[in-house]
């Protein structure tokens, strides 16, 4: 059974304040102002699939960018290893620092079923309108799982 809320499409996205790489103080509702929100979930900087889909999200951001939504990562990894993450792959997006996972726990993106990496934030996106309305979600089944992008950019085209 799931100990943290799961949030559905419809849903109000918590509002949070985390610090970012770009951003002192990252603040979902004073973003949501300037356009809608992906937020990419995932387990933590340098791991081989993290990378994988993080290089193929960073060949898809002339896509995303059409579609005029923003896309923040997050995770509860340090300031300092996001931006050596950010640097080594030259990622456009910003990286949210993710204090003691209160992010992931409000998200509900927390790994609960696997005996190698429970309590890790999962890989999970949720696009959040200007309204703070969660409009779409992707989760991952089980932490192996990598996102389509390709998909996933073609979903938030035909939403936005």
């Amino acid at each position: 059974m799931n100990e943290f809320k799961e949030l559905n499409i419809g849903d109000e996205a918590p509002d949070f304040a985390m610090p970012s790489v770009d951003r002192k103080e990252f603040r979902l509702y004073d973003e949501l102002k300037k356009g809608p929100i992906l937020l990419n979930f995932y387990v933590g900087d340098f791991g081989i699939n993290c990378t994988t889909y993080m290089m193929r999200m960073i060949e898809l951001a002339p896509s995303f960018e059409k579609t005029g939504v923003r896309i923040f990562t997050i995770n509860p990894d340090g300031l300092e290893s996001h931006k050596v993450f950010r640097e080594r792959l030259n990622s456009p997006y910003d990286h949210i620092h993710d204090i003691g996972q209160e992010v992931s726990k409000a998200y509900g993106a927390i790994i609960e079923d696997s005996p190698i990496v429970k309590g890790f934030t999962n890989r999970e996106f949720f696009l959040i309108g200007t309204d703070r309305k969660i409009r779409y979600i992707w989760r991952a089944p089980v932490p192996k799982v990598l996102p389509n992008m390709d998909e996933i950019v073609s979903d938030i085209g035909n939403i936005i």
